[in-house]
């Protein structure tokens, strides 16, 4: 099969690689600590892999699971797997045992790959299933194809057709494998390509996010469409001083991260500035506060930006707010994007006028399909024909929409709503505050009442709870305010750099 047909026919990823392969054979294409692998080099190691998951009895629609940290080899198996029309399903590295045994019980993968690190409990998770596991260095490291190996023919996929079951991170409950189609991906790739001010060739990515989550999928899809060098980082702690540190080395001129390592970059760029020349960033995933974003200007002036409001059943987005926009709307979460349309609607589908509280939906091309083996969740999800978000947003007379909670976050107050995110808008202003997260007790009078549980940014100056409520009056109606604050040194977070509430719930 030659170049030109596989352009033509073939899928977006994998058309992407071979024409990059051909017309920017040496620019780079992927960097982490220890590899740099062009576009020529690239599609080498995706035909190799592709060849030894065929080898292992990989087809099209079989599911091939990943279970590894952040690394260059990492995409070469997510595209070796599309090569072959098979379904990638990334896996959260950081879950346990059992928890990783029953993502791969409910996707059946034909296979699973892991690195070195993982191995052990991805050896547990197995157990006595009948699946084939690879070492990930040994299955996407440079090498030649076996004598019993032959490269076979890219996979003609249809836009439908799936491409990955991402699974959500289970916060509340068993986690839900959404299943991403090409045109699911494909939607975000074109939004994400005009709205992060792409130069086909020309930019240079930092992916800080964890490679199973849908915000770095994303991102290197997003990279590859573009021609650009994706510099990955490791999966270890977040550290703000060495992710500068690299953006400087590098060039880096588009990233993505999420609010909490926003704020650390902010926090040590201004300690220590390094010359950074980042054209355009995105942030995701949690809700920003008002002062982060103000920080964000301040401290990357050149920069332009946009907020990514979505999550993975949305493919990472369905709502965004401009860098013009977040000029004169601070705060808003934008409007929705230009392959969305949105409702914001009580309990009983019924649209609430603007300015009122209610639950956006969504529908449009960027939405999954459903639920990979749970037709029940996916039913409910899509009840009424759109898709439920289980965000809490206010929407003003612009269209600008404002997130005022998660309906599971709400807190009822002697029969009054307390949206957390409204009230942690407030409280991260602030100046003894580094970060908040507010989360309801259960009280014998009032039902519930919010705790405002605080990071400080001193700590030989807390917060008292006397403090936080004078801060806080006259911004917010009474009933609102915190009745208890609670100092920690962290926040409790998931893979994905959320903080758990449910955690902080059980320790409040």
């Amino acid at each position: 099969m030659t170049i030109e047909l596989e352009l033509s026919r073939t899928h977006l990823p994998v058309a992407s690689l071979f024409r990059h392969a051909r017309e920017l054979p040496n620019r780079l294409a992927l960097v982490d600590s220890t590899t740099s692998v062009t576009y020529g080099e690239l599609l080498l190691r995706v035909q190799v892999v592709a060849a030894r998951l065929h080898a292992a009895g990989v087809r099209p629609d079989d599911r091939v699971a990943v279970v590894a940290g952040n690394c260059a080899a990492f995409p070469v198996v997510v595209l070796a797997t599309n090569y072959l029309g098979a379904i990638i399903v990334p896996v959260n590295f950081r879950l346990a045992a059992g928890e990783i045994a029953y993502i791969l019980g409910n996707c059946e993968p034909t296979v699973v790959v892991t690195d070195a690190e993982r191995a052990d409990v991805t050896r547990d998770a197995i157990g006595d299933a009948p699946l084939t596991m690879f070492d990930l260095t040994e299955l996407a490291g440079p090498g030649p194809i076996g004598a019993s190996e032959s490269v076979p023919d890219p996979m003609i996929r249809s836009l439908t057709d799936d491409q990955a079951i991402i699974y959500t991170s289970g916060t509340t409950g068993r986690p839900k494998g959404a299943v991403l189609s090409y045109s699911s991906v494909l939607s975000t790739t074109m939004r994400s390509s005009v709205s992060g001010q792409y130069r086909p060739g020309q930019e240079v990515g930092l992916l800080a996010s964890p490679m199973f989550h849908i915000a770095a999928f994303n991102a290197i899809d997003t990279n590859l469409a573009n021609a650009a060098t994706t510099v990955i980082t490791p999966s270890t702690g977040f550290d703000a001083a060495n992710i500068l540190d690299l953006m400087e080395e590098h060039g880096i001129t588009v990233t993505f991260m999420v609010p909490s390592q926003w704020q650390l970059m902010v926090d040590e760029q201004r300690r220590r500035p390094r010359d950074i020349k980042l054209g355009f960033y995105g942030w995701g995933a949690a809700p920003a506060t008002e002062a982060l974003l103000t920080a964000l200007r301040e401290v990357f002036p050149e920069a332009g930006s946009q907020a990514a409001f979505g999550q993975t059943e949305t493919s990472g987005g369905g709502v965004s707010l401009s860098h013009e926009d977040s000029l004169r709307k601070l705060g808003s979460v934008g409007k929705p994007d230009r392959n969305f349309s949105i409702r914001v609607v009580d309990p009983e589908m019924n649209d609430v006028p603007h300015g009122e509280v209610g639950e956006i939906v969504y529908q449009g091309p960027g939405l999954m399909s459903r639920y990979w083996n749970n037709p029940k969740a996916t039913a409910e999800a899509f009840h009424g024909g759109w898709f439920h978000s289980g965000d809490l947003v206010r929407q003003d007379e612009e269209g600008f929409l404002y997130v005022v909670d998660r309906v599971k976050d709400m807190i009822i107050s002697g029969g009054e709503n307390i949206y957390c995110a409204e009230l942690e808008n407030v409280v991260a202003w602030h100046p003894k505050v580094a970060e908040v997260a507010v989360v309801g007790r259960r009280d014998e009078k009032w039902g519930e009442i919010p705790v405002a549980v605080v990071v400080p940014r001193n700590e030989e100056e807390l917060p008292s709870l006397e403090e936080i409520r004078e801060f806080c009056d006259g911004k917010l109606a009474r009933y609102k305010l915190p009745k208890d604050v609670v100092i920690r040194e962290g926040f409790p977070r998931s893979g994905t750099g959320k903080i758990q509430k449910t955690v902080l719930r059980q320790k409040v």
